[in-house]
Parts: C-alpha cells; structure tokens; sequence
C-alpha cells in the first residue's frame, strides 16, 4: 500500500513507472478524497470522474503494453474553471455564460492533457475572477480547507482549497493580481506566477482582443515545489510556440548558496501582521543559515505600483467587467467599485472628500485610481509601469550586499480573509500585485501557521479596513502562513529554487 497523500507528483510518476501504482488506483484515491472533503469545501465544481477513470483504464492498458504516455502519464490534475475543456462551461462566476461550452480545449490543458495528464475537474472562482474569495451566483462559496469562518482566496481559490485538502496533488490556475499566490498562502500549500510575457492566460475574458499593459498569466498550484517544476515545464513548452520566450530553466540546477536575497517586511500600504511578517525573518534565518546572503530591502514606493495596478485595470469605467455581466447583478465585493468607477469625476471627488472627514483613508486613496480613460491615458499609464520596473532593479542592483536574485516578502497583510470581506480589505496590500506591475516571477512558499498567542487583531481606527483586518486577524488562529518570493524577469527556476528551501508540507 502506498500513502498517497505523502508522495508529490513526481515521486508519485516514478511509482507508476515502476509498476507500483497504476493510474486507476491513484486517480480513484483523489476522486474519494474529492468526494470526501468537497461537500464541505465547494472546491470542486464541475466534477469529471467518470471520464477521468476511463483514461486511467486507457493509461494502464499501455503501461501492461511496455508504452508511456507522455511526461504526466495518467497523473490526476485540476483546473480552474475559466480555462477551456471541451464539453465544461467557462462561466468565470457569471450566470449568463453557464451555457458557454467550448469546442476547443485551453492551449496550456490540452499540453498537459497531450502529456498523459488526467482532468478530474474544475474548481470554484470569484465571479469575474476580480477579488481574493472563491464565491459567486453561478457555484456559490468555497471554504478554506483549515476553517469553514475563512476563504480559501482567489481568483484561482477552488484549486487552492482542493490542494490544500490533499485532494488534488496540482492543479493550474491565472494570475493577475496574486491569484495563484494568495490561494497558496491561505490554503497552506505553494505556487507560482510565471514572468508575465511567458504563460500569458488564455481565458477568454471577452469576445476581443485585450490590450493591457498587465497581463493575466497561467501558473502552477501544488503541495511541493518540483510539482511546479513539472507543470510548468509542459506549458512553457505551450508558450514558446506562440511568442518568443526565454528558456524555462531547472531549480535543481540553482546553488542556492550562492545566491543575495533581499526581504522586506511592510509595504508601506497596509502593515503585515506580526505573524506574517514572523514567517518572513524565520524564513530569512533559515536562508541565512543555509548559506544565502540575506539583506534587508528597500522596495520602491509600492503605492505608485498600486496606482499603476488599479489605473490600468479599471481604465474606462471598468467595461471588461460591465461587458461580461451585460444586465447581470454584480456580487458586493466588485459592486461598489464598478459603481464608483461610473461616476463622474466631480462626483467622485466630492466623495473622496466625505471619506477623508470620515476617516475612511483606505477607500479615499482607491478612489483616487479610478477616473482614467482612453488610449493616452492608456499610454501614460504604461510608461509609469515602465519607468516604475526599471527603477525596482536599480534598487535590486544597488542592494547593501550588491545584486539581488530574489526578494522575500509578505504574501498578503493578512492570513486567510473571513469570508464576505474582501470587498473591505481588497488585496491587503501591495504584495502580490506590485510584480504584475513589474512582471517578475513570484511564487509562494508555506512556513508557518499562527499560533493562538498570535491571533490578536490590531488597533481599530475608524478606517473599515483596518477594523476588518483586526477582526481577520483575531480569528486567526492555526492558519498557514506563506512568504512571497519573487526574482528577476525569467528566473523562474530560483523562485522555485527558493520555495523548495523553504516549503513546508501541511
């Protein structure tokens, strides 16, 4: 008997090689822990069990044939349920695409699949994939594997939880503004967001052509750093076929040692819990005494990043949100800031005005994103992003230990959210979203959990972010604890590099 649960994907495929597991046992083992853990998780929302067995039947019959197919060779794996497979819809949460069944399978699925890998689902996201819980009218709610109170995250957070639950040993995902990394933070397992012009996400948002200067990308979520390694091999070799790429490099070729990483604590935007920023000196120590330089680091002014960020993204009143939803209803946690976004700029800044009396400085300074519109503005934007990357490597270039190779950072202010408060705290932070600004490869790493005496909210002000953020954080207690680790453009294999030193299976 093998213990399933204990084995990554890879040690799980050299078991299948050696004749010790057959795909149709390994892919039964996770369709009975999906049916176990699901009813109270929600993760999965579109199961495929059935056809997943017939292909594992189909795998082994080969293997008995001395055949293998493919690198993933009948290995189960999950989506999210924006990314195309023949037969599943593609809603992103909206009610009026549930009929939106695609003839096409998404680029980076059909690789995996052409390798031997066996879909058993798709999992739960935000409606229109927009903030960092897994709820919407079309699946409902997803909980986090630690804690029903909590969310799992999003957007790719159905993949997160049923990860995290041990019930799906990887699964892919997109990520736009930390939506493989917060669920891997929230959920206790790893991830990566690759550079931003190697996976670009292939999801069809709208019926156009999207020309942003912040792109989605698709990226790995797993229970162990080679397992990102794997997937992320496959569908790179997608991406070099449609658009010149650097090539994807092995972490187990990185000496690690060898390496200068620099780390922060706060963001300067939205203080980090004390528990959070604990895991990032732990980590650092732990780097540290393994031999790698260790530096703290100056990041440039993230709340310019967060200017850039949400200026560009909601640029023209939010459309590529109003276009999907036509008539439809938004959920609360997008519905005030595409109603805001409406508004004329006199308006907003009269309502900028009574936040600021009320004390409301986080809502205020979102505010102040919103007004952009048309090509120029466009374009402005894009030389601020521009002008912001080169100056995040001059300050990586110009570290006090000299050039850097990597950033450790919080993940988010905050551990897992409560559910139904994301639209108070919004991304805790500028954590994840200043490298889709910059495009540099993230990843996140679990280290820790917060113990009971940590779980203590911090001072209220009137601000309702920080009187929610208290709240979160009082309700802390025994959830995982994820660190960022970010590197220069392409170096993906020292991100993993990174995460592999210090992941912690949980």
């Amino acid at each position: 008997m093998v213990d399933i649960k204990s084995y990554s994907a890879v040690q799980l495929l050299n078991l299948m090689d050696k004749g010790e597991l057959g795909s149709r046992e390994l892919t039964q083992h996770f369709i009975d822990e999906i049916k176990r853990v699901n009813p109270s998780l929600n993760a999965v929302v579109i199961e495929l069990f059935e056809e997943a067995l017939l292909q594992a039947d189909e795998v082994d019959d080969l293997f008995r044939q001395g055949k293998r197919k493919g690198k993933l060779h009948g290995l189960p794996f999950t989506i999210k349920e924006c990314l195309d497979l023949p037969g599943t819809p593609s809603t992103l949460g909206v009610m009026r695409r549930i009929n939106d069944i695609p003839l096409t399978a998404d680029a980076y699925v059909d690789a995996l699949k052409k390798e031997g890998g066996i879909v058993l689902g798709k999992t739960n996201v935000p409606q229109l994939l927009a903030y960092f819980e897994s709820n919407n009218p079309v699946y409902g709610t997803t909980n986090n594997p630690f804690s029903s109170l909590h969310t799992c995250g999003g957007s790719s957070g159905g993949e997160g939880a049923i990860i995290g639950a041990g019930a799906s040993p990887v699964g892919i995902g997109t990520d736009i503004g930390g939506s493989v990394r917060i669920p891997a933070a929230f959920c206790g397992i790893c991830s990566i967001k690759p550079t931003m012009s190697r996976t670009v996400d292939l999801t069809r948002f709208v019926d156009r052509t999207i020309n942003l200067s912040i792109n989605s990308v698709t990226g790995v979520l797993a229970r162990h750093a080679e397992d990102l390694q794997l997937f992320l091999d496959i569908i790179n070799g997608v991406a070099e076929k449609q658009r010149p790429v650097q090539p994807l490099k092995n972490f187990r070729d990185v000496n690690t040692a060898q390496l200068k990483v620099g780390y922060f604590l706060s963001d300067g935007v939205f203080d980090a819990m004390p528990a959070v920023k604990r895991a990032v000196l732990e980590s650092v120590e732990k780097l540290r005494s393994s031999g790698v330089q260790v530096t703290e680091f100056q990041p440039p002014n993230l709340q310019e990043a967060e200017e850039i960020f949400y200026k560009i993204l909601l640029a023209d009143t939010g459309t590529l949100f109003t276009e999907n939803l036509q008539k439809e209803k938004p959920v609360p946690q997008i519905a005030g800031i595409l109603m805001i976004s409406k508004m004329s700029v006199f308006v907003q800044t009269i309502l900028s005005g009574i936040f600021s009396v009320l004390g409301q400085k986080t809502l205020r300074r979102i505010f102040s994103y919103l007004n952009g519109k048309g090509e120029p503005f466009q374009k402005e934007m894009k030389e601020k992003q521009t002008a912001f990357t080169e100056k995040y490597l001059r300050a990586m270039d110009n570290s006090a230990i000299g050039r850097l190779d990597a950033i450790i950072s919080p993940v988010c202010a905050l551990p897992a959210f409560l559910h139904n408060t994301a639209h108070k705290v919004g991304l805790g932070g500028t954590y994840t979203l200043q490298y889709n600004v910059t495009g540099f490869p993230a990843g996140v790493a679990t280290v820790s959990h917060v113990k009971q005496e940590e779980a203590v909210g911090r001072k209220v002000t009137v601000d309702i972010a920080i009187k929610t953020a208290s709240t979160i954080e009082a309700s802390s207690a025994g959830l995982p604890l994820g660190v960022q680790i970010a590197a220069r453009p392409w170096n993906e294999h020292i991100v993993i590099a990174l995460i592999d030193k210090l992941h912690i299976t949980i």
